[in-house]
């Protein structure tokens, strides 16, 4: 079978990832990624324990929280129903009541992507660039991307837009340009966490805007769904390392750990109010509730630390 790049771009556009109201599980994003990094080192098929390996530490660092552990075997099983993944010998696995394989027998299996997609990509550096472009900005917060795009092992070079001349991406939402200056001059261009602005003559820098309920996942470009935050601290929200309560004040995870002084000025804030911004809503609760919530999508490591009343 052979494919062409629309076809290519709506088929990964059209990956059906685990979802529970809100909560979306992006296992399979991560799986194809790593698939594209092992393919460009000319590694087409894999044994399920490299993948599982490969899996876990992203699932534990950009997958939503879970009780327990994550599951890397189903990705592994399931993708095949996207026509993206192939598992050697599937066809005689024996299968348990609910129709999924005995993790035994897949400790015995590799797989791989199929090997006409596999060709067009080993052909087309720019096709694969663009689909693992698609993969981060359907699924992953833009503050994320280099950090994923790192620990899968691919080029951390800014990548290109996805090309909006393909069907499968003209009806995506796109972001508001104005969102990013309408959030910095709502919050005077200040870190709403430390309160940090600089500014070289009439400019102000060191401060991003960040969504609270991810862009990715729906979030409006809104005032009400911003926060001016210094870099690291707006990569430290989006991986989890702190929140907020429904009245604004800080929440930091007790997971969070790192040198002394890091650790030092998330701990600091913790229990104190978020900024307020001098125009426009303030972070709505229901956004911020996607954030620390897991059973709503929620990417904050719970538990926080211990609030004082």
């Amino acid at each position: 079978m052979s494919y062409d790049d629309n076809e290519l771009y709506e088929q990964f556009d059209r990956i059906r990832v685990y979802q529970r109201g809100e909560r979306r599980a992006p296992h399979k994003p991560l799986l194809l990624l790593v698939a594209i990094a092992r393919l460009q080192q000319g590694v087409k098929r894999l044994p399920f324990e490299v993948v599982s390996e490969a899996l876990m530490p992203l699932l534990d660092s950009f997958a939503p929280p879970v009780r327990g552990k994550h599951e890397p075997q189903l990705p592994y099983w399931y993708l095949r129903f996207d026509e993206l993944w192939e598992v050697d010998g599937a066809a005689n696995l024996p299968l348990q009541k609910g129709g999924f394989p005995r993790l035994a027998g897949l400790r015995r299996t590799s797989g791989g992507l199929p090997e006409a997609i596999a060709r067009r990509l080993v052909d087309d550096p720019g096709l694969c660039q663009g689909l693992v472009s698609l993969l981060l900005e359907k699924h992953f917060p833009v503050s994320l991307h280099a950090d994923i795009l790192d620990a899968v092992g691919l080029s951390a070079e800014p990548l290109e837009p996805v090309d909006d001349r393909l069907e499968s991406v003209k009806t995506r939402r796109k972001r508001d340009p104005r969102f990013r200056e309408d959030v910095l001059r709502a919050y005077e261009y200040r870190c709403a966490f430390s309160g940090f602005r600089a500014s070289l003559g009439p400019s102000y820098f060191g401060c991003e805007a960040a969504h609270v309920k991810w862009h990715s996942h729906e979030g409006p470009d809104s005032v009400a769904n911003g926060i001016a935050l210094e870099p690291t601290l707006h990569k430290l929200f989006d991986a989890g390392a702190w929140s907020l309560t429904d009245d604004r004040r800080i929440l930091v995870s007790a997971h969070f750990t790192g040198n002394h002084e890091t650790v030092a000025r998330l701990r600091e804030r913790h229990g104190q109010p978020l900024l307020e911004p001098i125009q426009g809503s303030p972070p709505k609760p229901e956004f911020i509730e996607w954030h620390r919530e897991p059973e709503l999508g929620g990417v904050f490591r719970q538990p926080a630390l211990p609030l004082q009343e």
